[in-house]
């Protein structure tokens, strides 16, 4: 119960850190915001202070950052007030009632005033840049500084070949234990190599290619010389033990010492881009029908393998849970960072594209028009997000 209490509030805590940049950013740039909320569904508890309304929901998946005019059109008027009225009451799925009202150049959102300078939408293209890209930024911030944090006291799996098994193409080509692999490639896709995991990746994305025999070059350090750089092209060779081609060598996550403070923050470098790379080799798989809808997660079944994950590494001490935890809250919340700029509708990534537009061509597209996209995606959004619940759902349940 404890493990599941600890991993419902570290989900909570990647998805505040995110909605917190939006929240920053725009009190920054002096946008009103509305309302900020952790979690969905009705308030649990509720506080106004100054001009925002701050919510802790029942929920605890999901949270937003509500600011004026989001969706509101800057030309709106006693006459026209619909967006505002939108805006005020859609807050995280729920329809609380807001009176929204205007006065003059003040918008009053349940007694709480606004000026009109304050919307969102009237804003330089730049601030609304800098806002809605401000979430998953704050993500990879806080993926460095968890990563920080674990390559600091226990080191980082750095891509060190363990054994070379004889008599395989990798002993053949004179590659030993201790060298490094810094690159791998295959049929032209090559893939820089800085973590173990790398190395993981690149060879479940090219399963097929090493089931096929097709030739993989290793790009490695030599562990006598590390500043010599070496490269070996390995034809992978049927190994009737595991019934299936290998190049002959292995790997360990296991974490070995950063070498100083310019290696530990290289390395926190190096987890965060892990998790971008991991979302992207992960799309291209899915992409490619090489993911089965066991492999896909959503936010119940996450709490529910957190749970599991930290329960177990707990029987080996305190330390070890710390760990266990941190490693994935840095997977989460550097992949949540990563989904969101996404260039998809209802996605951060989305709406920045619209922005981007704007900053190159000097005008936006019409804002009927990107609404109507964004209410599309947002549409498709939620029927993912109910696919993904009962999928979640279903895999706990017949697991």
């Amino acid at each position: 119960m404890i493990s599941l209490i600890i991993s419902i509030i570290a989900l909570g805590l990647i998805i505040m850190i995110h909605e917190m940049g939006h929240f920053l950013a725009a009190k920054a740039c002096g946008v009103g915001v509305i309302e900020f909320s952790i979690g969905m569904g009705p308030r649990l508890l509720t506080k106004v202070s100054g001009d925002t309304r701050y919510s802790l929901r029942l929920l605890p998946f999901g949270g937003s950052c509500m600011m004026l005019g989001e969706e509101m059109d800057e030309t709106s008027d006693d006459n026209d007030n619909a967006g505002a009225r939108r805006a005020a009451e859609l807050t995280n799925g729920t329809s609380e009632q807001s009176t929204v009202e205007y006065a003059g150049d003040r918008i009053l959102v349940d007694g709480r005033s606004f000026g009109k300078e304050e919307q969102f939408v009237s804003k330089k293209a730049w601030q609304r840049f800098l806002i809605i890209s401000a979430g998953p930024v704050f993500n990879f911030i806080l993926a460095f500084l968890l990563s920080l944090v674990i390559t600091g006291l226990y080191g980082f799996d750095k891509p060190v070949i363990t054994n070379v098994v004889e008599k395989m193409p990798a002993a053949e080509a004179g590659i030993e234990a201790d060298d490094e692999i810094t690159a791998l490639m295959t049929g032209g896709a090559r893939m820089r190599v800085e973590c173990a995991r790398d190395i993981s990746v690149f060879m479940t994305v090219h399963q097929d290619a090493l089931e096929r025999g097709d030739s993989f070059t290793i790009y490695y350090r030599d562990a006598s010389d590390s500043m010599q750089s070496k490269a070996a092209e390995l034809t992978p060779r049927y190994d009737a033990e595991s019934k299936s081609n290998k190049l002959g060598f292995g790997y360990s996550f296991a974490y070995r010492p950063a070498d100083g403070i310019a290696d530990v923050i290289r390395c926190s470098f190096c987890n965060v881009k892990y998790c971008i790379r991991s979302v992207i080799q992960s799309l291209r798989m899915l992409a490619g029908g090489k993911v089965s809808r066991e492999d896909v997660m959503g936010p119940v079944r996450m709490v529910a393998v957190m749970d599991e994950t930290v329960d177990e590494a707990s029987g080996y001490g305190a330390a070890s849970m710390i760990i266990t935890l941190f490693d994935l809250m840095i997977l989460i919340s550097g992949s949540l960072g990563a989904m969101n700029l996404l260039p998809l509708p209802a996605l951060d990534g989305g709406r920045l594209v619209f922005i981007l537009i704007e900053l190159v061509t000097g005008h936006g597209v019409p804002k009927e028009l990107e609404a109507k996209i964004h209410m599309a995606g947002m549409l498709l959004l939620l029927v993912l997000m109910c696919f993904i619940l009962t999928n979640d759902i279903t895999m706990l349940i017949f697991k």
